[in-house]
Order: structure tokens, then sequence, then C-alpha cells
């Protein structure tokens, strides 16, 4: 477990330390998973870790609770059931790109296998990705990635950088024969500039001339790819022959007893293919009446099947009830604030309630946090759960304050979302509706709440 690399995603091979143990992020799979696999998938999770399973934001399933000699026991039982682990820089791809009649799997390892020849990986940084689209539904273009081969035909266009394919830069094409080598090439460049080279993010190279001049035979100008692709989303996702549907964990994470249950009812329904995809979605693809059957059991098993499911714009680690760096019980939290909350959850705005400072489950900023502290739990506004906060008070006083906030945000005129009526207010006001109280009051001790990280807000 040492081999753990400081700033880089947890691994199957290199697990990370968490407050409930290890946890092990799978490789982008390469193909969907069967009915039985799935439940391999889940015993493996009881078996080897606490039952508990996450897709991540970027649609990778993660195992939580390893001991920490769990990893290689667990990678084995997963090969025995069939999964394709292939390790090395995360390569993301159409989950469902097989029932799209691609066989990407030469191409991932073919890659890997390259990359690890030119000994190159770990002169790169941790983070590094890249992303496969080969022009089918589900071709993650909304993904941020550090390099991009854009398959299409006979040739293969190259993208650098970019938080979406719009964002990339798109320096030309090579002939698809050629298009491992050219991505060979640039790696090999970027490496040379230090581990901590990018070409996507603040500071990275994407748009350095002499990454570009590294490809041989590169033509055609910057010309990106057709934007046809639909990104992954909670419903009937079309442009496959087979029927496709996408649910999600409630809070991106389930435990493995309904998963196993999930499974049996598709073995059961003949369903042919379960596959994670980005924001934590679950694909389900069969026949339509399987299909349908399948989700109707999810839905009774508490899954996300609904666009305008609440939880879906809520984001919560387990918090103080399953981690020993929680500070609060956020997922308790986030159950209660589904229902109390409605109004403000109308898909404009995310909330987020995070044990620790360390906001595992929403690294991004977020309109409203609520992050578990020593002495209670902090609001934080635009921001992560590492900022400072606005004010402090004991975690059930900010979540009922929440309510407040809410029906102030259900008189907004139609047409109006919850952002842009929590935008209009100002900070007093939002800290008036969640704690009762204003930025500027003392509390009983006379101290002042001018500093955020000091402030005190009483009941």
């Amino acid at each position: 477990m040492d081999t753990f690399r400081r700033n880089a995603c947890p691994s199957l091979a290199a697990p990370m330390r968490t407050g409930d143990g290890w946890l092990a992020r799978l490789p982008p799979l390469v193909a969907p998973m069967t009915p039985a696999m799935l439940a391999e998938l889940s015993a493996a999770a009881d078996r080897h870790g606490n039952g508990l399973l996450e897709i991540s934001k970027r649609g990778n399933l993660q195992l939580r609770g390893l001991a920490e000699d769990g990893a290689g026991g667990l990678a084995a039982d997963l090969e025995e059931a069939g999964f394709d682990l292939a390790e090395g820089i995360p390569i993301s791809l159409d989950p469902l790109a097989t029932l799209a009649g691609i066989d990407a799997a030469p191409i991932v390892h073919d890659l890997h296998r390259r990359i690890q020849d030119a000994g190159v990986e770990t002169r790169l940084a941790p983070k590094f990705t890249i992303l496969l689209d080969f022009g089918s539904p589900l071709a993650p273009q909304g993904l941020s990635a550090d390099l991009r081969l854009a398959f299409r035909g006979d040739r293969v266009a190259i993208g650098l950088g970019g938080d979406d394919a719009r964002a990339a830069n798109w320096i030309g094409w090579v002939a698809r024969t050629a298009a491992i080598d050219a991505a060979l090439a640039i790696l090999g460049t970027l490496a040379a500039h230090g581990p901590g080279a990018r070409l996507r993010g603040p500071g990275g190279l994407a748009g350095n001339p002499a990454i570009a001049s590294t490809v041989a035979g590169l033509f055609d100008g910057a010309v990106p790819p057709a934007n046809g692709a639909a990104g992954t989303t909670i419903g009937p996702i079309a442009g496959y022959d087979v029927s496709v549907q996408g649910i999600a964990f409630a809070f991106g994470q389930s435990h493995a007893d309904a998963l196993r249950k999930l499974a049996a009812t598709a073995s059961r329904e003949g369903l042919a293919a379960f596959a994670p995809a980005p924001e934590r979605v679950l694909l389900l693809a069969g026949e339509p009446d399987a299909v349908a059957a399948t989700v109707s059991v999810a839905a009774r098993l508490g899954f996300i099947t609904e666009p305008n499911d609440t939880r879906r714009f809520i984001a919560a680690c387990i918090g103080s009830e399953g981690c020993a760096s929680g500070r609060m019980a956020a997922r308790h939290m986030a159950e209660a604030a589904a229902g109390a909350i409605a109004s403000l959850l109308d898909g404009s705005l995310t909330l987020h309630l995070s044990g620790c400072a360390k906001g595992c489950a929403h690294p991004e900023p977020a309109k409203i946090t609520l992050v578990g502290v020593d002495n209670g739990a902090g609001l934080v506004l635009d921001g992560r759960a590492r900022d400072a906060p606005v004010g402090i008070a004991p975690a059930s006083v900010l979540l009922g304050g929440l309510g407040r906030l809410a029906a102030m945000a259900a008189t907004r005129a139609p047409g109006t979302t919850a952002r842009a009526a929590v935008d209009s207010m100002e900070r007093a006001g939002i800290l008036g509706a969640v704690t009762g109280e204003t930025a500027g009051d003392d509390d009983d001790r006379g101290e002042s709440r001018n500093d955020p990280r000091d402030a005190r807000l009483s009941a």
C-alpha cells in the first residue's frame, strides 16, 4: 500500500487510506458487466471491504473499507469474475462501447503496454488522464482529460487538455494506425517537462507548440470531431440497438446487499449488461421489458430512477456514521434534507454535506456546504469543504436553517432558479435565514464574528 503517490487518485494497485479503511478504485471498465459480474462484485465488496461501493464523478467503481492488505485478494476475485482490470494511466471511454460494436480493449491494452515499455507513466502527473472517443452515443466528451483521441473512420483527431471536448486544443489528425505512436510522442515530450506537467488545468501545456510538433504525420489542422454524443443521465438513453436507461446510487454510494438484489432481478429478467458511467450513473442495457422490470426493482431498493429526484443534487459522504474522520452524520442529514428542502434542490445548485474538511464527496466548490468540525458544523458559501466557514453552529441548527432558506427560495418568481434566488440574497441575509443571526452579531462571550474562522453561531 505504500505505493500510493501523493495527490494521485486511488487505484486497485495502490489503494488510499481513508477514515473507514482503505479505498480501492477500479480502472475504467473496457466492457460492461453482466448481472453475474455485478453479483460477484457485490460479494467481493462484502468479502474484502465493508460492503460499500461507489461510482465516482468520472464513472469509476470504487470499494471502501478494505484491510491494508486486502487489495490483492480483491483483484484476484474480480479477475476470476471476468473483470478486465487494465491498470495504468486511466483511459476513459464509452462504458457501453461494445454494445455499439466497438472493441476498444485492444487499443486500451496496447496503450498501457506501450506506455509501460516507454517508462513514462511515473514521470507524468499523478492524475494524468487519457480519453478515447469513438463517436458512440456515450463517448465521454464532457469529461476533462489531458489527452484525447477521437476515432473517426480511418483517422484520429488529437486533442490536448480541456474540461470538455469543446475546450480542448485540437491539434489535427493522424492516420488511425499512427494514433498510439502519436500519443507516445506527446507523453514523452510532456514527461520531459517534469512530473508535475499537465496538458489540462491551470498551467497546462495544451497550447505549447513543442507538444504538437512532436507528432509525426499531423494533417488537416485543428479540426475538432463532431459533438454528437449524449451525456449520461437518469432515464432512457437513445442511440443503441438495445434499450438503455440510467439510474444512480443515492449520494453516489450503495451497499452490496442492494446491488446483489438488483443483480438477481436483472439475471431473472434477462438484462444484458450494467456499466458505471460519469455523474455516478449506473447504466442498464437490454431488451425493453428487462430494463423496465429491473428499474422498477431499483426504485424499490432506493436507487435514483427519476431525473427530478432531489437526492441527485446533494453531495454527501458517509460522515461520522461510517468514517473515523467524520465530524457529523452527513449521509443521515442528506436523507433528511432531500425531503425537507426540496424547493432548493431544483438542479441549479449543489448542496454539499461533508463529514470533514477533506470534502471527498464533492471536491469542487458548491453553492452551500455544511462541513463537520470539532465543535459543530461550518457553513461555507460558494466554496469547498476545506474553505473558511462563514459561521459554525450545531449541525442540526444549520440543517434546520436550510429549511428556512428553502422556504424563502420557494417564494421566488416563476422561472427563477433556486441558485438565482440565493444569489440575489446578501450574505448576511443567507446567514440570517440559516442561523437566525447575522454575520456582524456578537455571541454571548463577546467575541466578534467578523473573522469567519472564529465564528460561533449560537442556537
